[in-house]
C-alpha cells in the first residue's frame, strides 16, 4: 500500500542529533559557497586564464579526486567519520585562503587540487547515508538540500551588491567574497568541532583486505555496473559544461552581476519551494518516476539558455533548471544509496568517485576546446543530447528498490 504524505518538519525532528548538525552546517556552508559560485569562472579568467586554461584548472581537481576516491571511501567505512569530516573542513579553509590570495590564474591550480581532497574527505554525504532511514531518505534530502537553501537566497544578491559597491565585476571586487567565506568558515569549523559527536553506523565485519573489501561491494550490490555507466555519463556531461555556464551567460548573453545573481537565486527558490515536496513524492512513488518527470524541464532550460533573446530570459532558464538540481539529490542520490548494503556505502561512493574522476579529468578541457572551435552554444547543448540519447535510456535498465517498513517498490530488469 502506498504511503501517505508525511509532514517534512516531523521527519526532520525525528532524525539523529548528528544528522541535524550536519544539515545545519550544510545550510550555512551553501550560503558561503553561493557568495562566490556565480563569479568563480569569471574570477579565474580575469586572473588571465583563457577557456582552455579554465578547463585545465577544473580538470586538475579531478585528477586528485580520482586518485583519492577509493582509499577515502575505504577509510570512511573503517574509521571515524567525525575525524575524517573535520579534517576535510580544514582543507576547505585552505582552499578559500588560496583563492583570496591569488594574483594569477595558475595559483588557482593548487586550490583546485586541495578542493578535490577537501570535498572527498570533508563530504557529509556518507554521514547522511548512514544516518537516514530508507523511508525518510528522499524527504530528508529535500529538506537539507532544498528547504535549508533558504539563507542562500540572500547570498547572490549580497555578492552582487558588494561587487557593485567595489566598482563592478573585476578581480579586486570579487576577491573580498573569498575573505568573507574564509572567516565565516573558520567560525563554522570550531562550532562543529565542539558539537559533533561520533556517528553511529553499521560496523564493517569483512576482513578481505583493501582489494577484497571493494570486490565485496560489487558482489553484494545490485546493478552496480549499469549505475557506474549512468553515473559516468551524467558526470561527464555536467563537468564538461559546468565551468562555462555562467561564463556563457556573462560573455555571450551579456548578463551582468545582477542577472548572474538572479540566475542563482531563482534556481534556489525553486529548490526551496519544491525540494521537500518532490522528496516526499519520491519516497512514496519511487525515485525513477520523479527523474523522468523532471528531466524534460532541464532540456527546456538548456534551450532557453541558448535561445534567450535578452539577458532576462536567463532567469527563466534557471527556474526550469532548478528542478533538475532537485532530482539529483532527492531521487538520483537515494536511488544510488539503495543499490548496496549500508555498511558498504563509503566504499561504494569511493568506487563511483574514481570513475567520476576519470571522466571529469578530460571533460572541462574538452568543453574549453568545443567552446573555442565549434562554439559556446554547441557546448551548452551537448549535455542535453547526452541525457536524451544515453543517460535516461541507461537509467531505465536499473532496478529500483525502496526499502521501507510500509512499502517496498521494486522494479526488476
Amino acid at each position: 500500500m502506498a504511503r501517505t504524505a508525511v509532514n517534512p518538519l516531523f521527519v526532520w525532528i525525528r532524525q539523529t542529533r548528528n544528522w541535524k548538525m550536519i544539515s545545519i552546517r550544510s545550510m550555512l556552508n551553501r550560503f558561503l559557497q553561493h557568495l562566490t559560485t556565480p563569479y568563480e569562472s569569471i574570477y579565474i579568467t580575469q586572473l588571465g586564464a583563457n577557456p582552455v586554461q579554465l578547463g585545465i584548472v577544473n580538470s586538475s581537481s579531478n585528477v586528485v579526486g580520482t586518485l583519492i576516491s577509493i582509499p577515502t571511501g575505504w577509510l570512511q567505512d573503517k574509521y571515524s567519520l567525525r575525524k575524517i569530516f573535520l579534517a576535510g573542513l580544514v582543507l576547505s579553509l585552505t582552499v578559500s585562503s588560496i583563492y583570496a590570495l591569488a594574483t594569477e590564474w595558475v595559483m588557482i591550480i593548487p586550490a583546485m587540487l586541495l578542493s578535490a581532497l577537501a570535498i572527498k574527505i570533508g563530504s557529509c554525504l556518507t554521514i547522511c547515508d548512514v544516518s537516514l532511514k530508507s523511508e525518510d531518505r528522499s524527504t530528508c534530502k529535500g529538506i537539507c538540500d532544498g528547504v535549508f537553501e533558504t539563507p542562500s537566497l540572500v547570498a547572490p544578491g549580497l555578492a552582487a551588491l558588494i561587487i557593485t559597491y567595489l566598482g563592478g565585476i573585476s578581480v579586486a571586487s570579487i576577491r573580498p567574497l573569498y575573505w568573507i567565506q574564509l572567516v565565516a568558515g573558520i567560525i563554522l569549523f570550531f562550532f562543529l568541532a565542539t558539537q559533533l559527536t561520533e556517528i553511529d553506523r553499521p560496523k564493517v565485519t569483512s576482513t578481505f583486505g583493501f582489494i577484497g573489501d571493494h570486490r565485496e561491494v560489487l558482489k553484494r550490490g545490485t546493478a552496480l555496473k549499469r549505475w557506474i555507466i549512468f553515473d559516468m555519463v551524467s558526470t561527464f556531461s555536467t563537468a564538461m559544461v559546468a565551468p562555462f555556464t555562467l561564463l556563457y551567460a556573462y560573455e555571450i548573453k551579456r548578463g551582468d552581476q545582477f542577472i548572474l545573481g538572479g540566475m542563482i537565486t531563482t534556481g534556489l527558490v525553486i529548490e526551496i519551494v519544491f525540494a521537500a515536496l518532490l522528496g516526499n513524492i519520491a519516497d512514496r512513488i519511487g525515485r525513477k518516476r520523479v527523474i523522468y518527470m523532471v528531466e524534460p524541464l532541464y532540456w527546456a532550460s538548456t534551450l532557453m539558455l541558448v535561445l534567450a533573446p535578452s539577458p532576462e530570459f536567463l532567469i527563466v532558464s534557471s527556474i526550469l533548471g532548478g528542478f533538475r538540481t532537485i532530482s539529483n539529490y532527492i531521487a538520483v542520490t537515494p536511488l544510488m544509496v539503495e543499490l548496496v548494503p549500508i555498511d558498504c556505502i563509503g566504499r561504494w561512493r569511493g568506487i563511483l568517485g574514481m570513475f567520476e574522476g576519470l571522466v571529469s579529468i578530460p571533460a572541462p578541457i574538452i568543453g574549453g576546446i568545443i567552446w573555442e572551435t565549434i562554439g559556446p552554444s554547441h557546448l551548452v547543448l551537448i549535455p542535453m543530447l547526452i541525457g536524451m540519447l544515453v543517460r535516461i535510456p541507461v537509467l531505465a535498465t536499473i532496478p529500483e528498490k525502496l526499502r521501507s517498513k510500509e512499502r517496498v517498490n521494486e522494479t526488476s530488469v
